[in-house]
């Protein structure tokens, strides 16, 4: 009778073990890699081809987003970036503190921008960022962190390039200059006890600032003086119950409510109640802005999606919960400029740049 050999076959299956680890190495550096760009586009910026978004049709039955372009694309994201150092005070600053640090976004909750300068609103650090999508570098305006009691949100920026914050805790909403100098402060502690977003008519210099306590709309002037309400509580049209966000479009003011049915209320500057949508599509709206073709986009906090719609009708669904490009964790702040829509992707700390696809096959659309 023979006898085994021990050691043959403990060499067999160290070999066999050794090439399946081999292939194992190769097969994870082989998706490594792509693992690799999609952080590295994640966390650091740059540019990244999302040619097949996240999108879910309206209506899947012979809708042309099926087969047509994209309304939407990823173009980039911004998550960290050099300082800027040119002009005076860059100098200044980089002589009287040597090399200057890398900016790392921490918590962007709200974006906005005109021309070619984005400003985004880092709620983590009461830093308001100038961020040149040209040269890609940041200019921090620490000046404004003195004026805020608590986390500085949502932001509009006029054409002047001058913004105004909102200051949920301080009851506030602060207007700056470019340079970050305080030009005007906006309160009312008899109407307005929870500021949730601001925006402004600048034919007239009328500010309205959502309050999420009261459920109103309180207008200011350009002085800071409270001038009217437009809303009240209650349910119904022209009434509200924790208002979120706002939005303008050429048809009016756009009102949204997280409790209300519809969620969606469009006003006339005066207040006159025109039409509402959203009900049945809509959970947590959170934020909200209207292209030039007056299509909506609504960011919904129930599941990280991107709501978009026209004439009061759905259009599209993009996005979802997740980290990479195309997907978002908290999309607290949106702002139109052009064909850009920018996005304060706040849990993921950083800003998506989604271009806005002019050529894209959109459906027909019913009326109201």
């Amino acid at each position: 009778m023979s006898q085994r050999r021990p050691g043959k076959y403990r060499v067999a299956l160290i070999s066999r073990l050794t090439r399946t680890l081999l292939l194992n190495a190769v097969f994870v550096l082989l998706v490594g890699c792509s693992i690799a760009e999609l952080e590295r586009v994640a966390t650091e910026g740059g540019s990244f081809d999302a040619s097949q978004p996240t999108v879910s049709p309206a209506n899947t039955a012979g809708n042309p987003l099926l087969s047509g372009t994209s309304l939407l694309v990823v173009e980039s994201v911004i998550a960290r970036g050099q300082q800027d150092v040119r002009g005076a005070t860059g100098q200044f600053r980089r002589l009287a503190v040597g090399a200057v640090e890398e900016v790392i976004l921490r918590q962007p909750v709200a974006v906005g921008g005109v021309d070619n300068i984005l400003y985004i609103v880092d709620a983590t650090l009461k830093i308001v960022f100038q961020y040149d999508l040209t040269a890609k570098l940041f200019r921090p305006i620490r000046e404004v962190a003195e004026h805020f009691t608590g986390d500085p949100g949502s932001i509009y920026v006029a054409k002047d390039h001058s913004f105004y914050v909102v200051d949920t805790l301080g009851k506030q909403v602060l207007h700056f200059a470019e340079d970050g100098s305080l030009l005007t402060r906006f309160q009312d502690l008899a109407n307005l006890a929870r500021p949730m977003d601001v925006t402004v008519d600048e034919l007239t210099g009328n500010v309205f600032v959502a309050d999420g306590s009261f459920s109103h709309v309180v207008v200011f002037n350009s002085f800071g003086k409270a001038t009217r309400l437009l809303g009240r509580r209650g349910t119904g049209s022209g009434r509200f119950r924790a208002i979120t966000t706002l939005a303008v479009g050429s048809d009016g003011l756009y009102i949204f409510d997280r409790l209300e049915m519809p969620p969606v209320q469009v006003l006339t500057w005066d207040g006159t109640f025109r039409y509402a949508f959203g009900e049945d599509v809509l959970i947590y709206p959170i934020a909200a802005a209207v292209d030039r073709d007056q299509r909506v986009y609504v960011s919904d906090q129930s599941d990280d999606t991107l709501q978009i719609f026209q004439d009061g009708n759905l259009l599209m669904t993009f996005g979802g919960a997740g980290s990479s490009p195309g997907r978002f964790r908290t999309a607290s702040g949106l702002w139109v400029n052009g064909d850009r829509l920018y996005v304060a992707d706040s849990l993921n700390r950083r800003v998506q740049v989604l271009r806005i696809n002019p050529n894209a096959a959109i459906p027909s659309t019913s009326g109201r």
